[in-house]
C-alpha cells in the first residue's frame, strides 16, 4: 500500500542536539558531528521494541536504511554495532529500563565509536537519554511523540521523533464504530472532525490510518497527546455500550493516547465505556477476559488492541457478530507472514498509522537532521 511522505521538517529543532564544538577532542564530554566522523564512520546502536512486531522491524529498516543512504552521501561508513530487543526479566517488551541497562552496556563496551542511538520508540529513548556516561547531546532518534520527548525535542535533547497523532486515531476508531452500530457508509471521511489528515488509501480493506507528523521544536506542543477537539453528542448512539480492550496499560504510547483519549472521545459521542487492559506478553489472560465480558456485559461494539497481531480471528470469535475495530496493532495472518485481509468483514476495521511506512517516516528524521548539521 502507498503512504504518503512526512513533509518538510523544520530543521532548526533537529539542530539543537550535538552542536557544542570539542575541536576533536578525544575527551570530549559533548557530541559533535565532527568527533563522530573523525574515524571515518557513525557507529549506531539500535534499541528494538518487540522481536516479530511489524512496527518495530519497519522502524529499524527504515532507520538502518536512512543511516546508510547519509554515509553514502556523506563519504563515511554507517556502522551498527548492535541491536538490542528491550524486554524486561517478567517478559515485558518496549521496555524502557532494559534500553537504558542496554545503553549503558554499549558505552562501556563501544566506548567512543557509539555515535548515534536508534529507538524503535520514544519511552526507551527517553530512557536512553539519562544513561550513565553517554555524552552530552548524543543523537536519538525516537518515534510517537510522547509528552516527555516532545519537551526534550524542544530543549535539543532529543534528535528528533515522529507522531503517529494517537488522540486523532481514538477519534477515527470511535466514529467508525459509531457509524457502523448506525449502519453509515462511509464509516470515516476526512471530515471525521480530528486534528490530522487521514490516510484512507487502504480504505477499501477496511484500513484507516492517520498520517504521520514530524516533531519539531515549533510543533512539539500541539503534539502532545492530550490536545484534544471538542465533540458533540452522536443521535443514536446515546447508552450503547463498547468495550475497549488494550494490550498493556503500561505501555508509554498506550498509556498516553488510547487509554485515555478513546473513552474521552467515546464518552462525549454518548457511549458507556468499560475499559480492560492486558500484561502485554500473551494473549491468554486479555482473550478470556473479552470473552466473559462478551458473554456477560451484551457489548454493542469492540475496540481491541491485541497482543499477538496473528490472533484477530480469536478475538473476533468471542465478541460475534458486533462491530470490531482493531486499533493501533495491525492484525496479520495466521502464519505471521503480512497484513490480514479484513475486507471481507462488514463489520471489522483497522484503525492505526499501519506497519508500513513508519520507518520511512522515522528514517526522515534522520535524514533531516543529517543534513541540517553538515
Amino acid at each position: 500500500m502507498k503512504r504518503r511522505l512526512i513533509p518538510g521538517i523544520a530543521a532548526v529543532a533537529l539542530m539543537a542536539a550535538g552542536l557544542a564544538s570539542c575541536g576533536g577532542d578525544s575527551a570530549a564530554t559533548e557530541w559533535t558531528l565532527e568527533n563522530a566522523l573523525s574515524d571515518g564512520e557513525l557507529g549506531y546502536i539500535i534499541l528494538v521494541g518487540e522481536d516479530g512486531n511489524p512496527e518495530a522491524e519497519d522502524r529499524t529498516k527504515g532507520c538502518v536504511d536512512a543511516l546508510n543512504e547519509i554515509a553514502a552521501e556523506g563519504g563515511f561508513t554507517a556502522k551498527e554495532l548492535e541491536r538490542h530487543t528491550c524486554v524486561a526479566a517478567d517478559g515485558s517488551t518496549w521496555n524502557d529500563q532494559a534500553a537504558k541497562e542496554f545503553v549503558e552496556r554499549a558505552i562501556n563496551q563501544y566506548g567512543s565509536s557509539l555515535d548515534f542511538i536508534v529507538s524503535n520508540n520514544d519511552g526507551m529513548a527517553v530512557a536512553a537519554s539519562g544513561a550513565a556516561g553517554l555524552l552530552k547531546g548524543t543523537p536519538i532518534v525516537g518515534f510517537d511523540a510522547l509528552s516527555s520527548a516532545c519537551d526534550m525535542i524542544k530543549e535539543g535533547t532529543l534528535a528528533g521523533s515522529v507522531s503517529q497523532n494517537g488522540d486523532d486515531q481514538a477519534l477515527a476508531t470511535a466514529t467508525v464504530l459509531a457509524n457502523l452500530i448506525l449502519g453509515n457508509d462511509p464509516v470515516i471521511d476526512d471530515t471525521y472532525g480530528g486534528k490530522a489528515n487521514l490516510n484512507l488509501e487502504g480504505y477499501d480493506e477496511h484500513i484507516i490510518q492517520t498520517e504521520f507528523a514530524a516533531v519539531t521544536a515549533g510543533n512539539a506542543d500541539s503534539l502532545k497527546p492530550g490536545a484534544y477537539v471538542d465533540v458533540e453528542k452522536v443521535e443514536g448512539i446515546e447508552g450503547k455500550k463498547m468495550l475497549v480492550a488494550v494490550y498493556n496499560a503500561t505501555d508509554n504510547f498506550i498509556n498516553e493516547t488510547y487509554y485515555k483519549a478513546l473513552p474521552h472521545y467515546a464518552e462525549a459521542m454518548g457511549f458507556d465505556v468499560t475499559v480492560i487492559a492486558g500484561d502485554g506478553q500473551n494473549d491468554t489472560d486479555l482473550l478470556e477476559r473479552v470473552t466473559s465480558a462478551a458473554a456477560e456485559g451484551n457489548y454493542d461494539c469492540y475496540a481491541l488492541n491485541i497482543i499477538t497481531h496473528a490472533n484477530y480471528e480469536a478475538y473476533l470469535n468471542a465478541v460475534g457478530d458486533k462491530p470490531v475495530v482493531f486499533f493501533n496493532r495491525q492484525p496479520k495472518k495466521s502464519d505471521d507472514s503480512g497484513v490480514a485481509d479484513l475486507s471481507t468483514l462488514d463489520k471489522v476495521y483497522y484503525v492505526g498509522s499501519g506497519s508500513v511506512g513508519q520507518g520511512v517516516a522515522q528514517g526522515q528524521i534522520i535524514k533531516d537532521w543529517y543534513h541540517a548539521l553538515a
